[in-house]
């Protein structure tokens, strides 16, 4: 994990019902959805610019006191988009939104381009 409960409280962030165990699950599940959303920049974290870094740490504690908060979705985990390149097509749900992504989380990691997935071309 990226972060930890000893950042998510030193920085500001509040677990209202005071279950460390639960705190542990809203971290880890929201480092799963900003790495889906980030197009695997959790994975590649060591990789990124230390400001990316703390960026992307921010949003995961801004993701997990959300779901403290206001609870979890399963049905809401997955990106909608639909793409046509040639023969190549990709089709996925939810009309390219998260709904259980926190609105501040999004903004944090749109304003720190970490929702840029770019091109690699071999």
């Amino acid at each position: 994990m990226i972060v930890s409960t000893e950042y998510f409280f030193n920085s500001g962030f509040e677990n209202r019902n005071g279950d460390v165990k639960e705190l542990e699950r809203a971290l880890s599940r929201a480092e799963r959805l900003i790495d889906l959303v980030s197009f695997g920049k959790v994975r590649s974290f060591a990789d990124l610019h230390e400001a990316a870094q703390e960026r992307l740490k921010y949003a995961v504690c801004v993701q997990a006191e959300w779901f403290l908060t206001y609870g979890y979705s399963d049905a809401n985990d997955s990106v909608d988009c639909r793409v046509k390149i040639g023969d190549f097509s990709y089709e996925s749900k939810n009309n390219g939104v998260h709904n259980n992504l926190a609105p501040e989380a999004q903004g944090v990691l749109k304003l720190a381009g970490l929702l840029y997935a770019g091109t690699e071309v071999k």
